[in-house]
């Protein structure tokens, strides 16, 4: 991915997480109301309290394996040699 895509992808990402938390500091209206009827309370309502915990030796596992995953050398590109030789710039002689 180029770096100006990029770049376009970070500011449209911001950009989106700045609307949902202004979005969010002005969600205000009356209990009495139904909150069925209100898409900010719904999403809220669906959190993650419903799902098990993750065991300790689980998360631990996890945590350990993204570690040396993370610590592994990558393999460096092959560049060969010609490529870093320039070609030449004089006219041919005859």
């Amino acid at each position: 991915m180029s770096a100006p895509l990029r770049r376009v992808l970070a500011c449209v990402c911001a950009l989106i997480l700045a609307l949902q938390l202004v979005g969010a500091s002005f969600h205000d209206h009356d209990l009495s109301e139904q909150l069925s009827d209100c898409v900010s309370c719904q999403i809220a309502s669906h959190s993650t309290a419903d799902l098990p915990a993750a065991s300790p030796q689980l998360l631990a596992l996890f945590l350990v394996i993204s570690y040396v995953l993370a610590r592994l050398p990558r393999p460096a590109p092959v560049v060969l040699r010609r490529y870093l030789i320039p070609s030449r710039q004089a006219p041919p002689r005859h």
